[in-house]
């Protein structure tokens, strides 16, 4: 019966999807010296001018589809492009220069396509923008014609049709004239272009230093004097490219969203970054042999805002406060007429939630409440086929809103915001062992100096540990519902479509559901019919650095103390009590009461009848015991300080617990006896054999309740009536001990 229904849902067209998210938004309901000074004097700081023979080129772009940030209405393109004007008009010889990922993603961008960006960037006095992945979210199609209506080139070197001519609508690069100077700039794009957006498979993507080289050759023949790379790829290639690349004087901006400090001059290129949207604005001057004169940065800040720690450190980074710049009056009108009819039908609140829900980049990096929200919203989309979802899982970069919303009201708006990709659900049947495969293809391991080890997804319906060090990533304990996976059975598995195709596990698997649904649409639509939601974090996907052995047991009449060894990297284990739980398959955990360390070993005391509660509330329960530790850098050897990953404060360990012998010394009732029975680690669905110990079926409390719980039990649980408020009872807030920042700490966008 599900196969036929989802047979029949696969002759839906790419534009019936398109015709029904446009239906359904359409009826949708739902302090420095710097900080000292005064305003005049503020932008005065800023100033970069210059004389003939230099040239200032002030960027960058990188909007996302927004005319304001998604957590701050304040913080818009009209006050940006305002501050972007003084620093030209500063500037005697000044190019305003952008690098792309300007139509998308956004509610807007998902609405409109990019139709009003560049409505807004035309009337601006953008010289040049380079392509970024996210031109091309709504197909190759719609991306000729945003480039042709523009009234600026778009540049891109690398990126070629199937005849190898230039993407239709842009220039492989182009010259400008500025203080008597020819300035050559050309775009550049990652090489897994194909993986990152709607790129036709038949189109090329040119390696990042051939193409480059090619460009400057170019350009130099053409009569440039200084030649600049409007960047669209990340960070780290940069070097790369400086190193590599002859006659390159500059490169600006990048797609990691990264802000520099100072300025980086590699073997003679210069490197500038400011991040994206509207927090910074940067200048940078060269002069006619393409070396650095200057370099400015200016941070927009709310009234209420600290300047960040660089301001005191640097003469060239001042700041301006939003309540002091006046914004464009014309880019405000803009964004008025674009968003009115936007907000009319989306701005009224679709759901109140009693907690914060976290949809900022800590999404790469830990379980976040809002992952779990979604997610479980997610697998509601089997109705529409009749197919019970087991699994649902979204990719960290599809949350990007990179913003906390609540307590209070949800608005549809907050939810477009956090999803706005044109990104259809689909459910796919997978074996355990595909399963397992995904959630360590999904792993980005150690070393990643920028961003820390990361799961870099969400999830419901799975539970699992995960090790991010490179030569022992991999993913092990992992439960389907409350049951150990099995790598030979299949599993419907719901995520997005774009996740999906670029996965070489899931692109194997077999779509079994075509829902014809967006995500953002379809996961408002499930939220609305509740009235109130508390999501919060529940032990689905657990970090472990080291396993250590079994933790030996010693109780009495109130205690039960569990010893473990100390991890052989920590340099020092954590001694507070929070930083300590015991978990059971079903993600149900209790937190110690207190902790000792003893030399070679850390105490780790529970109340005992809470743990013995615990350890009986289900069959083979997979007991488990989870601390934190400051990591000895010397014995990791990574060329950074870890944990250097958003939502860690420590790395983590795991000692298994033998819940036989918890249990055995409640029954029997003796004081002081030590159990030295060394639990059996199972590691369920670990990813190998498939011969792990088999941790049991579902079993049941001791009152005979069901032991199901929201997002592993069964899908009613999460498409209740409206009237029923959707709350959790598992989990408590961050991994032990972890500090659960609200730094954006990941910016990548994929």
């Amino acid at each position: 019966m599900a196969r036929e229904s989802a047979s029949r849902t696969r002759d839906r067209t790419n534009d019936d999807v398109d015709r029904s998210r446009r239906r359904f938004l359409g009826a949708a309901a739902g302090a420095s010296a710097a900080t000292l000074l005064p305003a005049t004097d503020r932008a005065r700081a800023a100033s970069t001018t210059t004389t003939d023979g230099t040239v200032t080129l002030v960027h960058d772009t990188h909007f996302h589809g927004r005319f304001n940030d998604a957590s701050a209405d304040e913080l818009s393109l009209a006050r940006y492009y305002s501050v972007v004007e003084d620093v030209l008009a500063d500037a005697d010889n000044g190019l305003f220069v952008g690098n792309g990922d300007d139509f998308a993603p956004s509610m807007l961008g998902l609405e409109y396509e990019g139709e009003h960006m560049v409505e807004a960037l035309n009337y601006t006095d953008l010289a040049v923008d380079g392509v970024g992945n996210h031109e091309f979210d709504f197909g190759a199609d719609v991306a000729t014609t945003r480039f042709e209506e523009s009234e600026f080139p778009w540049v891109v070197a690398n990126l070629l049709d199937d005849a190898g001519d230039p993407v239709p609508g842009t220039e492989r690069w182009t010259t400008l004239e500025a203080g008597g100077l020819t300035v050559g700039v050309f775009g550049l794009v990652s090489e897994n272009f194909h993986s990152l957006t709607d790129y036709p498979e038949e189109w090329q993507v040119l390696e990042y230093v051939e193409a480059s080289q090619e460009a400057v050759d170019s350009l130099r023949d053409a009569g440039a004097d200084v030649v600049v790379c409007a960047s669209h790829v990340s960070t780290g290639v940069h070097e790369t490219l400086a190193e590599s690349v002859d006659g390159l004087d500059a490169i600006v901006g990048s797609h990691s969203g990264v802000v520099f400090d100072e300025p980086e001059v590699v073997d003679g290129t210069v490197i500038s970054e400011f991040g994206d949207e509207f927090d910074h604005v940067g200048a940078i001057t060269l002069d006619a042999e393409g070396e650095l004169a200057d370099w400015r940065r200016t941070d927009l800040l709310l009234p209420d805002s600290d300047p960040a720690p660089a301001v005191e450190e640097y003469d060239q980074i001042s700041v301006r406060y939003t309540d002091e710049i006046e914004p464009d009056e014309r880019l405000a009108e803009l964004a008025d007429e674009w968003l009115g009819d936007l907000e009319e039908r989306l701005g009224q609140p679709a759901f109140e939630s009693e907690v914060e829900l976290d949809a900022t980049y800590n999404n790469y990096a830990i379980e976040t409440n809002w992952g779990n929200l979604m997610t479980d919203a997610m697998r509601a989309v089997g109705e529409i086929g009749d197919v019970e979802v087991d699994i649902a899982a979204n990719n960290a970069g599809g949350i990007r809103s990179d913003s906390t919303y609540g307590p209070g009201e949800i608005t549809g708006t907050d939810v477009m915001d956090i999803l706005p990709f044109p990104n259809e659900i689909l459910v796919v049947e997978a074996t355990g062992q595909q399963v397992i495969d995904y959630l360590e293809e999904a792993l980005r391991p150690h070393p990643a100096p920028d961003f820390g080890a990361q799961p870099a997804i969400q999830v419901s319906g799975v539970s699992y540990e995960w090790t991010g060090h490179e030569d022992d990533a991999g993913v092990e304990n992992v439960f389907v519902g409350d049951d150990p996976i099995d790598p030979e059975a299949t599993y419907t598995f719901a995520h997005n479509d774009y996740s999906i195709g670029n996965s070489e596990v899931l692109s194997e698997a077999e779509v079994v559901l075509e829902s014809g649904q967006f995500q953002g649409p379809f996961v408002l639509e499930q939220l609305e019919q509740r009235d109130t939601v508390a999501p919060e974090r529940e032990n689905r996907m657990i970090r472990v650095d080291e396993t250590v052995d079994a933790a030996s047991i010693s109780r009495n009449a109130e205690e039960l103390t569990l010893t473990a060894p100390v991890p052989e990297g920590a340099a020092e284990v954590a001694t507070e009590p929070g930083a300590y739980r015991v978990v059971v398959r079903t993600g149900d955990d209790l937190e110690a009461t207190s902790v000792t360390a003893d030399g070679d070993a850390v105490n780790v005391t529970f109340d005992a009848a809470s743990l013995t509660d615990l350890a009986e509330s289900i069959d083979d329960p997979a007991l488990r015991l989870f601390g934190g530790y400051s990591p000895d850098q010397d014995y990791w050897g990574y060329d950074y300080e870890v944990p250097n990953s958003s939502g860690y404060d420590r790395f983590r360990f795991k000692a298994p617990v033998d819940a036989a012998a918890v249990l055995e010394g409640a029954q029997d009732g003796t004081g002081d006896e030590n159990a030295d029975s060394v639990a059996d680690d199972g590691n369920a669905g670990s990813g190998g054999d498939g011969d792990g110990d088999d941790n049991g079926s579902e079993g049941e409390s001791g009152d005979g309740s069901d032991d199901s719980v929201p997002g592993f039990g069964p899908i009613a649980a999460v498409t209740g009536g409206s009237a029923g408020a959707y709350l959790y009872a598992r989990g408590r807030g961050n991994d032990a001990g972890a500090d659960a920042s609200d730094e954006s700490a990941n910016s990548t966008d994929d």
